[in-house]
């Protein structure tokens, strides 16, 4: 029987959990250093007595099957190194929104929030989340497609009007306006004082005024590139997902962010966004669910 460590490796923590025996451990989370990371795998898999044979790792970055460079750290994840000196039979990469995809077979439905309600005439699904960066994947036609989309150039110029600025070289990434980094820059560039993401949401949700300006700003560009991917790919189901999301919950929900699904898309196209339905991802986990589904399949 294959057992397997599943690793869900972000910009700011690591999860972790086995799968033993058919059975999934409970999911830890802790911080680690670049540098501690091998010296970290080689101390969980201690803990199971080479009981161990497979290591499957969802990372954020640019995935070719045999190597991960993360986009938010200073690490490169070789497959081929990491059997060699952990001793294992296999190594499985998956980037880390790739990884959210592989989760949906594993997630209860009861773990999906309806945010916009519609009637989908296909299954092309959009996964996005703002989050250290901007994980965008895509399910078109069944077959699971990861993408860099977040650190793509074009969109931000014009991006940067939603909050009354101008250009400006801090925001020359689509994930320098759309992730938790990107909260701070904006509200900072605005209001010449630093805050925490965690603290400028906080301020939102209670409705102070400039921390409302940012966020209510922040979900408008967000559903302005949702509007854009769904047009671009015949996308009906979106997938929204990452911690940011799920804290803005009380203000995703409210009609104002509603509203921009059609006033953010070219008219012709009205018909389209009204048809495309929108759910929250609320389980905290997802990256893990998608190892451990992934795993299942090899």
């Amino acid at each position: 029987m294959r057992n397997a460590l599943l690793i869900d490796l972000g910009g700011t923590n690591i999860r972790y959990a086995f799968f033993i025996e058919n059975t999934l451990s409970k999911i830890s989370k802790e911080k680690i250093a670049d540098k501690d990371f091998i010296s970290f795998l080689k101390k969980l898999l201690e803990r199971k007595k080479n009981k161990i044979d497979c290591l499957v790792i969802a990372a954020a970055g640019p995935n070719n099957q045999s190597s991960i460079s993360l986009t938010n750290r200073d690490l490169l994840i070789e497959a081929s190194e990491l059997k060699a000196k952990l001793n294992l039979k296999e190594c499985l990469l998956l980037n880390d929104w790739e990884a959210v995809a592989q989760s949906l077979s594993e997630i209860n439905q009861k773990s999906f929030l309806p945010i916009k309600n519609g009637a989908p005439s296909n299954e092309n699904t959009i996964l996005i989340g703002p989050g250290t960066g901007l994980g965008v994947t895509l399910i078109i036609n069944g077959l699971i497609i990861p993408t860099e989309f977040g650190n793509t150039y074009s969109p931000t110029k014009g991006m940067l009007e939603n909050f009354d600025l101008g250009d400006n070289e801090k925001f020359f990434s689509l994930e320098n306006i759309l992730s938790g980094p990107g909260i701070e820059r904006l509200y900072e560039e605005k209001f010449e004082k630093k805050l925490s993401s965690e603290k400028i949401i906080s301020s939102a949700l209670d409705e102070s005024e400039d921390g409302l300006f940012i966020i209510e700003n922040f979900l408008k560009t967000l559903v302005s590139t949702i509007n854009d991917l769904v047009l671009s790919f015949s996308c009906e189901k979106v997938i929204l997902g990452g911690s940011i999301l799920n804290a803005l919950k009380p203000i995703l929900m409210t009609e104002k962010i509603l509203d921009y699904f059609p006033s953010e898309i070219n008219p012709k196209y009205v018909q389209l966004i009204e048809r495309t339905q929108v759910d929250l991802l609320t389980e905290d986990e997802p990256g893990i669910f998608g190892c451990l589904a992934f795993f299942k399949t090899k």
